[in-house]
């Protein structure tokens, strides 16, 4: 994925600063896309460059808030439409339920599958909380509850392969 083009589809809703888009990064992408602030702010620079945003307000210590410009939600258009997705992926967690079997013991496997089924729990809770408070207030397509509910689906379905996974090992593992 291209911060590129996370920066520009934030800004396609609203103006807003680095430190506001770094805030939204944060609360409401974080299981989307992550960044940090020294790759935010000379990306805003380099979309700055190409014509693809404008500084429409200037504020105290150095402050800018950045408006998309046309050339940028064109640009945003043919990312989104003409670009097929870079569907390969790099997870840790992936990689940790591939190791799983082959280098853990079933006592430890459990304990970091019970670990990980926590935080999918905790995370799917905030994220339907979230979507319970939105609702009513917000369209039913509304970027925000068209993203959480991915979300929400997305640790379902990891507490679904965890819980099958704990069955699996406690079926068929040994206690080595």
């Amino acid at each position: 994925m291209s911060l590129r083009h996370a920066v520009l589809g934030l800004l396609s809703h609203h103006p807003a600063s680095g430190y506001e888009l770094a805030k939204h990064f944060k609360s409401t992408l974080t299981g989307v896309w992550y960044a940090r602030n020294h790759q935010l702010y000379p990306e805003l620079a380099r979309l700055d460059e190409d014509g693809f945003v404008e500084v429409v307000e200037e504020g105290p210590r150095g402050r800018r808030t950045y408006s998309i410009t046309e050339p940028g939600r064109a640009e945003l258009r043919r990312w989104l439409v003409e670009v097929d997705p870079d569907r390969s992926m790099r997870s840790e967690t992936y990689l940790r339920a591939f190791l799983l079997a082959t280098v853990l013991g079933r006592e430890d496997a459990l304990t970091v599958l019970d670990r990980e089924m926590g935080v999918w729990e905790a995370s799917r809770s905030a994220l339907q909380e979230g979507l319970d408070k939105a609702e009513g207030t917000m369209s039913p397509d509304d970027p925000y509850v068209l993203a959480t509910t991915m979300g929400v689906r997305l640790n379902e379905a990891m507490l679904d392969w965890g819980r099958d996974t704990v069955a699996r090992i406690r079926e068929y593992r040994d206690d080595s």
